[in-house]
């Protein structure tokens, strides 16, 4: 037995396995000590490790052999959904953008949201203050909402603006980039060839469907242009890393509970924007005032910052972080579609073929 290190044991019943080999095992039915008495095995072979990895390191809510229990615990399917919520809600927001500032219009629609969270968790049977949850995990998502939601957001409604939905959605591929990017560095999540592979169907069929020709219509001034893909690139750059900042919280905590504070850290942030910038005070007033615009920032601050929130958490929570940030990404072919079901937009082969490639991407991220 002296030779054991640089093995993993076979437990027995009841043995709980690390992610890492220790020199001790810990088991229910011992405290601390040598290995277990089954027979140990080689450590997995390098080109094995990947798969290994993420067959062992499974997030809550998956099967022994990392099949889903129901649909209500995939996290493939509430990311899938959250592309759905997340493109109606772009629509609506780019409407409003026309009417409300960026910052204005953030604040709006979080605190829309934080009201119908603060009805919802009452509803189902969620404390305000979980006795469970620690003072650091309240930092960590009251940090990850001022962060991706207070900054991101503003940021993100100010590049819609720029560059209109076809430039922002290009620009907003690199979420799913970032976030395995962020994954891999925070939370040792591996990247395997399939999920590079689906990350690069998703964003080339993002281009493809967005990319327009030069003669299709007019195109931006370039500094406004350049300004609109700097703030996107910071604003998705700043998601990722928020989201997967709070998963290991987010592994824990009710996901209502979860939504209620990341959102409550983002009103903190702008409610202190608009205490030190006057300007921002007055464009703020105008948007709570009610009027014809809440036709638009109402229906788009209840689809996209509560109902896609809920499901966006939900699919961080129950699948991993890199999976769930492609599957997200869909939202820009999504929105190619309900243009052309709901506002009659040209369904042209490009798009076609680019909602056919999505499809392909969305599946090979899942295997």
């Amino acid at each position: 037995m002296s030779s054991w290190r640089g093995w993993r044991c076979r437990p027995a019943a009841g043995c709980w396995r690390s992610r890492a080999v220790r020199t001790s095992c810990w088991c229910s039915n011992r405290t601390a000590g040598p290995p277990c008495a089954a027979p140990a095995v080689p450590r997995i072979r390098r080109r094995d490790s990947t798969r290994a990895r993420r067959s062992t390191i499974r997030p809550p809510g998956r099967g022994p052999a990392g099949g889903d229990l129901s649909l209500l615990q995939s996290g493939e399917f509430f990311s899938l959904a959250c592309a759905v919520l997340w493109s109606g809600a772009t629509i609506l927001l780019r409407k409003s953008g026309e009417h409300v500032p960026p910052v204005a219009l953030n604040l709006f629609k979080d605190t829309v949201a934080l009201v119908l969270f603060a009805a919802t968790l009452p509803i189902a049977g969620v404390s305000f203050a979980p006795p469970d949850q620690t003072w650091r995990e309240w930092l960590v998502l009251l940090a990850s909402g001022a962060v991706g939601i207070g900054i991101a957001d503003s940021l993100f409604l100010a590049s819609l603006n720029r560059l209109g939905a076809g430039g922002n959605a290009i620009v907003s591929a690199l979420y799913a980039p970032f976030t395995v990017l962020a994954s891999f560095v925070y939370l040792r999540e591996a990247i395997g060839p399939l999920l590079l592979l689906a990350t690069a169907m998703m964003v080339g069929a993002i281009v493809l469907s967005t990319w327009q020709p030069r003669a299709a219509g007019p195109r931006p001034e370039p500094r406004r242009a350049l300004s609109g893909v700097l703030l996107g690139t910071l604003a998705n750059f700043l998601m990722a890393v928020a989201i997967v900042y709070a998963k290991p919280v987010l592994d824990r905590a009710d996901p209502w509970w979860a939504a209620f504070v990341r959102l409550l850290g983002g009103i903190v942030f702008l409610a202190g924007q608009g205490l030190v910038r006057p300007a921002l005070r007055s464009a703020i007033a105008r948007c709570f005032r009610p009027g014809r615009p809440w036709r638009v920032t109402v229906p788009a601050s209840v689809l996209g910052a509560y109902l896609a929130m809920i499901v966006w958490i939900l699919g961080m929570k129950y699948t991993y972080a890199s999976t769930a940030a492609v599957l997200n990404q869909s939202s820009t072919l999504w929105t190619v579609l309900l243009g052309w079901l709901l506002l009659r937009e040209r369904m042209t082969a490009r798009k076609a073929l680019a909602m056919a490639l999505a499809f392909g991407g969305s599946v090979v991220a899942v295997l």
